[in-house]
């Protein structure tokens, strides 16, 4: 089974770019979506991050709250470290067990959806990558203004994803996610004909 790893920043468009691949009739795997169910559901995981970070990131039926947990761990490079060790490992698995029943079931190509594909390493799961990208300046005002950020968390929640221009250089394919939606969907179009030569 071919594996499209999907990846760009906050604000870039990557979403768009998702639910275009699932209008297609292709599976999408969300990293994002593993991990909101790891957080309501992992018993073990839950734990793990409730003696790290303290009982304060737990709701009162025992879930993770995300909201909470994001503001500890944004504006401090340790604490996301710590967090990423305990949390990604499990997104890996959970992901590579969707991929195992999607190619039981005869699909042939399987997206997956992964903000922090190269800073997980997870690039080396999967046999193509795609970025979605968009310059600085307009994602930092899609940010600003899809979020209700103050400018500072908004820059932070940037910074911490890394360079789309240095994930760029390293991606098989680039859709420009500047333009209109249909400029969007153009590249997509074409850049999908082309990967299918090779399935």
């Amino acid at each position: 089974m071919l594996t499209i790893g999907l990846t760009g920043g906050i604000g870039s468009g990557k979403s768009t770019v998702s639910q275009w691949f699932k209008n297609q009739g292709i599976p999408v795997i969300d990293a994002d979506k593993a991990v909101h169910r790891l957080l309501q559901s992992d018993s073990d995981l839950i734990s793990r991050l409730i003696m790290t970070f303290g009982s304060d990131i737990a709701g009162e039926t025992g879930e993770i709250l995300r909201g909470k947990l994001g503001k500890l761990v944004f504006a401090d490079a340790a604490a996301r470290k710590s967090l990423e060790g305990l949390v990604h490992p499990r997104v890996l698995d959970h992901m590579n067990r969707e991929r195992e029943v999607l190619e039981n079931s005869g699909e042939k190509v399987c997206v997956w959806d992964v903000p922090l594909l190269f800073e997980t390493g997870f690039e080396q799961h999967v046999d193509k990558v795609w970025v979605v990208w968009v310059p600085r300046d307009i994602q930092l005002q899609r940010v600003l203004k899809r979020d209700n950020l103050g400018i500072h968390e908004a820059e932070a929640r940037i910074a911490a994803q890394g360079s789309l221009d240095e994930k760029c250089q390293r991606a098989d394919t680039v859709i420009d996610n500047s333009g209109s939606i249909q400029e969007t969907i153009e590249q997509l179009i074409a850049a999908w004909n082309d990967f299918k030569k090779h399935i």
